[in-house]
Parts: structure tokens; sequence; C-alpha cells
């Protein structure tokens, strides 16, 4: 009966170091998934930042130098730079490297967070870029109104639609890297 028994313990401590090994292993696999999402969201947030800054003095050279748009249009140009550098980096301070070391409730509320925000973000850009677009439309009948102002729209707008479909194409993968995150942290949380 006590051969049973130690026989029982034994494969209890056997069962018990496979079990925490398993663990031990998708905790790794976890992190692993975790970090390569949060560093291809951070990864596109840090060139749309550095888009922005280096769109201010381009946009200076290239509408008001170049085409002898209005100061207005530029400053207009740099003010939206300007917010959506800020709102990146906003959105982006929820999504770092930290997130690796926090616990996972917190870590699924930044992630809840950032999502939204990233979601929301559409709410202000499509509206602002379209005014911008419209803008743009104005200064170049301004500049030339007998001109070839209709030929220098048209590119735009396609130039626009390119870039919007771009635009989409990465803010569909931030959000489904959001998810991915979100569902790896409610499936992690489930097998504890």
């Amino acid at each position: 009966m006590n051969q049973e028994f130690e026989d029982m313990r034994q494969q209890m401590n056997i069962l018990k170091e496979k079990l925490q090994k398993q663990s031990i292993v998708n905790e790794r696999i976890f992190q692993r998934s975790m970090r390569h999402n949060v560093s291809g969201i951070n990864r596109r947030y840090t060139i749309v930042a550095v888009l922005c800054v280096l769109m201010i003095p381009y946009s200076y050279w290239a509408f008001v130098t170049l085409s002898d748009m209005s100061i207005y249009f530029w400053l207009a140009t740099a003010v939206l730079m300007v917010i959506t550098f800020c709102a990146t980096l906003y959105n982006g301070r929820h999504i770092n490297s930290n997130l690796l070391n926090c616990n996972l409730v917190e870590a699924r509320t930044r992630v809840a967070k950032a999502k939204k925000l990233d979601r929301d973000w559409l709410k202000f850009g499509i509206p602002a870029i379209v005014l911008w677009l419209g803008y743009f439309c104005y200064e170049q009948y301004r500049i030339n109104p007998d001109g070839d102002w209709k030929i220098l729209v048209a590119v735009c707008l396609i130039s626009a639609t390119i870039g919007g479909a771009i635009g989409m194409k990465i803010h569909f993968r931030n959000q489904e890297e959001y998810r991915q995150i979100l569902e790896e942290i409610d499936d992690f949380t489930k097998e504890e």
C-alpha cells in the first residue's frame, strides 16, 4: 500500500513538472507572438511619425517654393502633420516595449484602448484629409484659374486615392494585430 502511494506521488511530481514546463513553453510562445505584433505596430507608427516630421519642410518646399501656393496652405498642411504626429505618439505610448512587462489585465486594457484610439482616428483623419484636398483644389484654381489646374487636381485626387488605399491597408493591419494581441491575452488567461 505504501509503495502504491509512493508511486502515485512520484507520478504526480512528474506530471507537475511536465505541466510547469508546458506552462513555461506556452508563456514563451505567448511572449514571442506578442512581441512580434507589438513591434509591427510600433514600426508602422514610427514610419508615420518620421514621415510627418519630414513632410513639414518638404511641403513648404513643394507647395510654397515650387508651386507658389499660399503660406496659409502650407501652415494648414504643417498643422495637419503636427496633429498626426502627436496622435501617433499618443497612441503609440499605449503599445510600447513596457507592454510586455506589465500584467495581463493591464496589457489587455492598454491594447484595447490603443485599438479604439486607432479606430477613432479615422473620425478625424478622413474629414481632415477631405478638407485638405478641397483646400488644395482651391489653391490650384487660385494660382492658375485658366490653366492646367484641372490636370493637377486630377493627379492629386488619383494620388490621394492611392495614398488612402495604402493608409487603410495600414489601418486594417494595425487593427488585425491589435485583435490578435487581445485574443492571445484572452486565450492565455483562460489557460491559467
